[in-house]
């Protein structure tokens, strides 16, 4: 298994798998095992790969899975990423609002259901924070409350904090935050 940087030919197989997770196109019972709440087009999804990163599993040159991250400004124009960054003033983190560090947004992150259960997450996620690491500090991501398998695997399988909540369209998500590799803050006690 290959964990890198995402490479422009990359991005339709991201385009696939995001396609085959994205909420809107599973089954109730699909959706147990977890769903991505956005779907991102071809020209976003290589803005972000240009600006905070994508990271890919490959798999013998198959997308195994992905992880995105994206500057503030990008998802401002968002409507429900933007309603995230609103909450940001009002949550303390290290002794600072989220507001007040140097923070990227986590996320989307997908992977290929023929390839979940190998430790992928984890690996995506060491992977992402390496890359990030000087530019920094802080982590932020969002959780669909109705989405419990993907909250308990950043929680309690990469050790995110939930550090608040929010309600979008009648919806919960939940905030979570996690430091980077040698940034500034230090994970909260």
């Amino acid at each position: 298994m290959e964990l890198r940087r995402a490479r422009p030919e990359d991005i339709p197989a991201i385009l696939e798998v995001q396609s085959a997770n994205f909420v809107g196109n599973l089954e109730e019972a699909e959706r147990q095992d977890g769903f991505l709440s956005i779907e991102f087009t071809r020209k976003q999804l290589e803005e972000m790969a240009d600006n905070v990163g994508i990271v890919v599993a490959s798999d013998e040159g198959r997308l195994a899975g992905f992880l995105c991250a994206s500057t503030r400004e990008f998802n401002r124009s968002f409507p429900l990423l933007a309603a995230l960054l609103e909450q940001f003033d009002q949550i303390d983190y290290g002794g600072l609002s989220l507001a007040s560090h140097r923070l990227f947004i986590y996320g989307p992150v997908c992977i290929a259901r023929s390839s979940r259960g190998r430790g992928l997450l984890r690996g995506l996620y060491m992977t992402l924070k390496k890359e990030v690491t000087g530019r920094y500090d802080v982590g932020v991501a969002f959780v669909a409350d109705r989405n419990p398998h993907s909250l308990r695997a950043h929680i309690d399988g990469l050790g995110m904090d939930q550090v608040g909540e929010y309600i979008f369209s009648g919806k919960r998500y939940h905030i979570l935050a996690f430091p980077v590799l040698g940034g500034k803050l230090k994970k909260p006690a």
